[in-house]
């Protein structure tokens, strides 16, 4: 009986420490790792793109997960065009959306920046490759 009653106790303040410690893990203000993804209708080929205007969508993963992204266009080596900067936008059903007007021909690289929000230290990032031709 005592044994029953031992186990009992034992259980019961283990099962009691692991209830108190939970809130603790679960002050992280973002579930990790966060990971952004490009939306192109079709993956298997490289995406390409003609000059002029284009929207880039960024996933945003886990889903509902809240902060803000900002993408950059890189223009291509030697093309005398500035780079392109899409500010922070907050996050809407787990995607940020960007329209750039790419006026180069060539590589350009997109790369989508993940932050809490727009005082924070960006967190993670996810770069993909467009050709953009006449």
């Amino acid at each position: 009986m005592r044994m029953r009653r031992a186990l009992l106790a034992a259980f019961f303040v283990l099962g009691s420490v692991g209830i108190m410690s939970l809130p603790a893990a679960a002050d992280s203000p973002l579930p990790l790792p966060i990971v952004l993804s490009f939306d192109f209708s079709d993956n298997s080929l490289p995406a390409s793109v003609s000059s002029g205007r284009f929207n880039v969508i960024a996933d945003v993963l886990p889903e509902h997960t809240g902060g803000v992204v900002r993408m950059v266009a890189i223009s291509p080596d030697n093309s005398g065009v500035s780079n392109i900067v899409c500010p922070f936008q907050p996050v809407t059903k787990s995607q940020v959306e960007c329209a750039f007007n790419f006026t180069a021909n060539g590589v350009w690289t997109v790369r989508a920046q993940f932050g809490l929000d727009t005082k924070s230290d960006v967190t993670s990032f996810s770069t993909t490759r467009l050709r953009v031709t006449n």
